[in-house]
């Protein structure tokens, strides 16, 4: 009787089966200066302001200067300055935060120690370092960026600041570096 029933005996079964897939986000920033501000001497010794309202965009590598310093002519005194307005962009999917932060190239001299950076933030609050303060990877952090946001607005200035105790100390000296935008997928 027991073999019987073993035989006839049948288990019911059922399976699902469901497809998944997941996406990476993209992370895609882009940046373009969208005003340039800056101060040389004249050929009467006083400084001019100089401005330039060109749109130029600094996504990726570039090998224009942000400032606008095409020749080897151009000398800064104390009182010079450079100020270029950026515009960052999210052209991604996910939210990022974004630095601004230097590199400098070269040797660290009595110019570097004189060169004032301010960054205004979207804002309008201002960040202060000296260009030597900044060179062992400080990074200003300017501001949070969502997907679909608008462009924001920040500014960069440079400029050599006025004080007849050191500026003597600065003739002569350059000071090369990098300006480096990054920005970092947010997290909270």
């Amino acid at each position: 009787m027991s073999v019987i029933v073993g035989m006839t005996f049948a288990l019911f079964t059922d399976t699902n089966s469901i497809r998944n897939h997941l996406q990476a986000g993209t992370l895609d920033a882009t940046l373009k200066r969208t005003y340039l501000e800056y101060t040389v001497l004249d050929d009467s010794g006083k400084l001019e302001k100089i401005t330039n309202s060109d749109a130029v965009d600094f996504t990726g590598s570039v090998g224009e200067n942000v400032f606008g310093i095409e020749s080897e002519d151009i000398r800064i005194v104390p009182g010079s300055y450079f100020k270029a307005q950026m515009q960052i962009e999210n052209g991604g999917n996910v939210a990022f935060t974004y630095n601004v932060g230097i590199k400098l190239v070269g040797e660290s001299n009595a110019l570097v120690d004189q060169l004032q950076v301010t960054v205004t933030h979207p804002d309008g609050h201002k960040t202060t370092k000296l260009l030597g303060e900044m060179v062992n990877g400080f990074q200003i952090n300017v501001d949070k960026m969502l997907s679909g946001a608008q462009p924001h607005s920040f500014t960069i200035e440079i400029s050599f600041i006025n004080d007849t105790t050191v500026n003597n100390a600065a003739q002569t000296k350059l000071a090369v570096f990098d300006l480096v935008v990054t920005a970092v997928q947010a997290t909270d």
